[in-house]
This record gives structure tokens, sequence and C-alpha cells, in this order.
């Protein structure tokens, strides 16, 4: 019978062997595209330069963990427990999540925000070119907040709720900045759209803040 970790190991080398291979279909085009590469770069406005792998890593970190350590851990624990009481503790696993299906789907909204967001990154024209770093993303009161790092990024962030609020899918995100530190932004991405107030009390450049960082 297969072990865990051999089991382990070789999903890590398919994903090695995949992001390879991704790697070398990349290089490959550039080369074979070079020339027309060359003629539009005038044309083309820079690219945004790329996340570090580490960054990526922490990206993809629950995907990565869904494909290497939970896959580790129910073989290892039904290797050890038996049939019956592997059984049982799926059994109670799925009741609990069933039960607490509602919190399970907004953790998993969370997570789907967060790489809805890194997509619409490259839309905004942010300064320097560079993008806001995704920290976390919780669910919260039916809201998803979202937490970022990026110097100089919460004003071109306010102006472009609207091209954040279509990529999420939601009527209304709203921008909140760190009371002490600037490059500290939450996003608050609301399913609901807030009340309207009157232009006396809210001028055009304030934004009615669902929650506060």
């Amino acid at each position: 019978m297969t072990s865990g970790p051999a089991i382990v190991a070789a999903l890590v080398l398919g994903v090695a062997v995949g992001r390879l291979s991704r790697h070398l279909g990349g290089l490959l085009r550039r080369r074979l595209t070079g020339r027309s590469t060359e003629m539009t770069s005038r044309q083309a406005p820079a690219a945004a330069p790329r996340a570090s792998f580490p960054a990526r890593l922490y990206h993809w970190r629950w995907e990565i963990l869904a494909v290497t350590l939970l896959p580790y851990g129910v073989v290892t624990f039904a290797l050890w427990a038996g049939p019956l009481w592997t059984t049982a503790v799926f059994a109670a696993v799925a009741v609990v999540a069933v039960l607490r299906r509602r919190r399970v789907r907004d953790r998993l909204h969370a997570i789907a925000v967060q790489h809805r967001l890194r997509a619409a990154f490259p839309h905004l024209r942010l300064p320097g070119g560079r993008h806001p770093a995704i920290l976390w993303s919780r669910p919260r009161g039916g809201d998803i907040v979202v937490s970022l790092y990026g110097r100089e990024a919460f004003d071109h962030l306010h102006r472009n709720r609207s091209v954040l609020a279509a990529a999420c899918g939601v009527p209304e995100v709203y921008v909140d900045r760190h009371p002490r530190y600037a490059s500290l932004v939450t996003l608050t991405i609301s399913p609901t759209e807030a009340r309207r107030e009157p232009r006396a009390v809210l001028p055009s450049n304030v934004v009615p803040l669902r929650v506060h960082s």
C-alpha cells in the first residue's frame, strides 16, 4: 500500500512539473513571437512586475494546502484509525460542514475574492505599476473584508471602486485607510447597497465606510 509521504511527494512533484511546463511553454511562445512583441512594445503599456515566487506561494496557500497536506492528513488518519473510525469521523465532519455551511461558503467566497481582486488590479493603472499586496481576507457580518498593503494605492483604489465592485460581482466596495499607517488599506466587499445620504451631509469625496480597520 502506498504510504502517505509518497502520495504527498507525488502531488508536489505533479504541481512542480505543471509549473515548469507552463514556464517552458511561455518561454517558447516568447521566442516564437519575439519579433511581433518587439514591434508592438512601443504601443503597449509597460507590464507590471510579476510577483515573486514566495508571494505567489502565499497567494495560492489555501489551494496548495488543499492538494498536499489535506490528502496527506486524510490518508494518514485512515491508515491509523481504520475503516470504522474513519467513516465515523468523516460523517461527523460532513454533519458539521452542513450545519455551518453558511460560514464555510463565506470563507470560500473570501478566498475567491482575493483572486478576483488580483485579476482586476492590472486594469487600475496604479502608480509605479505595482499591485497592492493582499494580506488576508475574512468574512464579517455578511461582507468580505480584505486587508491590503500598497504605497500610494488608496486614492487610486478609491477612484476605481466601481471597477473593483464589477470584478467582485457586488454593488458596493468601500475603501478605508488605516488611521496611522497610510500604506494599509481595507476593502469591504459588500453584497448590499448602502443607503443614500444627503449631499449636504456626505460630500462627494467621502465614501461611507461599513467598517473601520
